[in-house]
């Protein structure tokens, strides 16, 4: 096949793979039997009106899934999968599942038990009342895909510089992808259409009941999204396609012209007419089965599969009207045939394999994919071959008849549920961000609050509501902090003499920026504990504690490494007594919490390095910042820990006997947290406030030492700040070892957005 664009170059291939997609996944939410839900949409996931990812679509129990337009297909699936685990999170509370089919097993009888979305507008209830009635609310309940593409705009401006008749080539570019797209879809009918079963009472007002029983793809069927025969809208020019719509709506064969169900929607404008003069924005293409092997309704390489199909239409000649109709013909052919029926125009499907192969291959020599698009193409290509590899025909043989139907659409719901509830201290599609940010995103994203990355690797996003934008860093660095309170905090010797200057206890000593200095100080310690540590260090990095005056190699290890994380270092005397951390945010408490430091248990067998290995295997541990408890290190701070109690890592503890790996109780090293906050004396927190408002921070951690935590400060109970923190962890008070978790995410957005309806 010859594919020639008259505006596009092959080499524009991997521009135009650099168009935008988004997906809107729409899922029935059900009962443990597979009952329509009948609790109403969640107020946890934010007002409708403002919500940009969790939305209903016909009925109050159908969610519908919204990603932003991204790029890759990797890209848009994260967004699902964030999603997903939002919504899931929600519907274990009511033990209720997503359905993973686009046709349902049950529905209610009578239908007056279907309950209509309660939206704010009446208009938009009135309407949905509308259709329910005409075209009936069984066909309401068919769930999908929409797939919307947004050609790159670079390229068309490149391609189409002249400004006088840009848009009107504009236009013809986009209707000459949706006259080709209407041709030719009935190649995804047969590869992606997965809807072999519904519910044996279910029918439509305008075409009846399904005249088979099993067929490949009910949704895309007569008896899925259809209007009357009589609503003709020609996709000739998009001239016409804008009279015949207003026709329609004008001698009432539609109420409005939303109400035009074909399988590509032109987006761009409120009304159709406005297409005309301000041009196609982007296409929207409709007829997507949810795929029920995918968690997600659809996987990443079905995305990349479609979005090769849609560029290889741009190259392909022009169908034409008459083509278009032979495309709707052969669509529905397909997915009226039974799923396992071999596929009955193979030729001209070898053709458009060939052709999406040509694209697949020029894409990845000119993106250095190294062909990786060309496998995924391979792969569906085996489908025309072998009409059983199809998802319609996996169906068949997993469900064998409409009961089995049921079954195996609950089996595969509850196996969603658990992928998507797994590690529910991640979000899910974003976890290259660090727990807080992650956090902070999840909270953002169930309260309809916009999300844009704007550097992942520095956790850096912006967030956005209505007219209000707000960029945040590491979850907690906003605005409302000024850059010299982060200054302060960040060098110790400063933090401790604006804390003593407003009367709080902080622990003496001195600072060195010398090595030589440092090391010769060894003659001056007095016979106390001390704490070695980095003037300017956050998350307890370079620090380590000697309970009594160490010996003098071990003194010199510790000033080695601290000096190895900064230029100045601080030997100042260690306070003895539990270390609490008060998390405050503009004057607040919103969490406390007692973390102890790095340990293990001893089982009288194994030794100190097995222990370590063992507890690594505890699923709240992983990486530093990416997990709620921190992988146990075996590095030079653990060795002078152990060898302070007079252990290496191949000594056998006796059993229950705790060996501490760290003095410090950073939960960043290790450590865990075990929420305190409604244990700490008032007069605690009293200091904690004080010390954060000295400060001027916003967002401030203050780590306090203490002897009894529920008793007023006194001199048989003293205290020390031993730091403060400008960017404190929020994930130790989130997702506590034990205790009550603290939702210090949602604080930061209740503080920054006051105008979010927050539940």
């Amino acid at each position: 096949m010859n594919l020639t664009h008259p505006y596009f170059k092959w080499d524009d291939l991997f521009n135009l793979w650099n168009s935008t997609i988004g997906i809107e996944r729409e899922a029935l939410r059900i009962d443990q039997d597979g009952n329509l839900a009948k609790t109403p949409h969640s107020p946890e996931w934010g007002t409708r009106a403002q919500q940009p990812y969790i939305q209903t679509d016909f009925a109050e129990a159908q969610v519908e899934l919204i990603t932003p337009p991204v790029v890759e297909p990797k890209e848009v699936l994260n967004w699902l999968k964030a999603s997903h685990q939002i919504v899931a999170t929600t519907n274990q509370q009511h033990h209720e599942l997503l359905w993973p089919f686009s046709t349902p097993a049950v529905i209610p009888n009578p239908r007056t038990d279907i309950p209509v979305a309660k939206l704010d507008d009446p208009k938009e209830r009135e309407y949905r009342e509308y259709i329910g009635k005409y075209y009936g609310k069984d066909v309401q309940l068919l769930s999908g895909i929409h797939y919307n593409f947004q050609i790159n705009p670079e390229v068309m401006k490149r391609r189409m510089p002249d400004q006088d008749t840009h848009i009107d080539r504009h236009n013809e570019v986009y209707m000459h992808l949706s006259r080709n797209y209407y041709r030719y879809r009935w190649l995804l009918t047969y590869l992606l259409g997965a809807s072999p079963y519904v519910d044996p009472t279910y029918g439509t007002e305008l075409y009846g009941n399904p005249h088979k029983t099993v067929m490949r793809s009910i949704r895309q069927s007569r008896y899925g999204y259809n209007n009357k025969e009589d609503v003709k809208i020609s996709y000739d020019t998009l001239e016409s396609f804008v009279e015949d719509l207003e026709y329609a709506v004008s001698s009432k064969q539609l109420s409005l012209q939303k109400e035009l169900y074909r399988d590509v929607r032109l987006r761009g404008g409120k009304e159709a007419r406005d297409l005309l003069t301000k041009g196609i924005q982007y296409v929207e293409f409709r007829n997507f089965d949810i795929d029920p092997f995918s968690p997600y309704g659809m996987s990443e390489e079905m995305l990349k599969l479609v979005k090769v199909f849609i560029i290889t239409l741009l190259f392909m000649e022009d169908a034409k009207a008459d083509g278009v109709r032979l495309g709707d013909e052969r669509s529905r052919e397909i997915a009226e045939e039974d799923p396992l029926a071999p596929l009955n125009y193979l030729d001209e499907a070898q053709m458009l394999f060939d052709a999406m192969k040509k694209v697949a291959q020029g894409i990845d020599e000119q993106s250095g994919q190294k062909g990786e698009l060309e496998q995924v193409i391979d792969g569906y290509e085996a489908m025309i071959h072998d009409v059983t590899l199809t998802p319609a025909a996996r169906v068949v043989k997993e469900a064998q008849n409409s009961d089995g139907f049921l079954h195996f659409g609950l089996k595969q719901a509850r196996l969603f549920q658990e992928i998507y509830l797994d590690k529910p201290y991640l979000l899910h599609g974003f976890e290259g961000f660090e727990l807080s940010t992650q956090d902070v995103l999840k909270e953002a994203m169930r309260h309809g609050i916009k999300i844009e990355v704007l550097d992942e690797a520095e956790n850096l996003v912006r967030l956005s509501y209505k007219d209000q934008n707000e960029i945040v860093k590491n979850g907690n660095m906003t605005r409302l902090d000024s850059l010299i309170s982060y200054f302060v905090m960040e060098d110790k010797v400063a933090t401790k003499k604006v804390l003593n200057d407003v009367g709080i206890h902080v622990p003496q000593g001195v600072n060195f920026n010398n090595l030589d200095q440092a090391l010769h100080h060894y003659s001056q310690l007095k016979d106390e504990a001390i704490v070695v540590k980095p003037k300017n260090t956050n998350y307890g990095l370079g620090i380590t504690i000697f309970h009594h005056k160490p010996d003098q190699k071990d003194y010199e290890d510790a000033i080695r490494f601290a000096f190895k994380q900064d230029t100045d270092v601080i030997i100042e005397e260690f306070l003895e007594g539990t270390e609490l951390r008060f998390y405050i945010q503009n004057g607040d408490i919103k969490g406390i919490v007692e973390r102890q430091p790095a340990q293990v248990k001893g089982d009288g067998q194994s030794t100190i390095h097995q222990l370590i290995e063992e507890e690594n295997k505890h699923p709240l541990r992983g990486v530093q910042h990416f997990a709620p408890m921190t992988y146990l290190e075996k590095g030079e701070a653990e060795r002078l820990q152990l060898a302070q109690q007079g252990y290496t890592f191949d000594s056998v503890p006796s059993k229950d006997e705790i060996v501490y790996l760290r003095a410090n109780s950073n939960v960043s090293t290790g450590g865990k947290s075990i929420d305190r906050t409604e244990e700490v004396h008032p007069e605690f927190k009293a200091i904690a406030i004080k010390a954060a408002n000295a400060l001027e921070a916003n967002f401030c951690g203050i780590d306090l030492i203490l002897r009894d935590w529920t008793m007023p400060p006194s001199k048989e109970n003293p205290y020390g700040i031993i730091e403060a923190n400008f960017n404190p962890a929020m994930w130790i008070h989130r997702f506590v070892g034990e205790g009550t978790p603290r939702y210090v995410g949602y604080e930061v957005l209740k503080q920054l957005f006051p105008e979010v309806p927050f539940h």
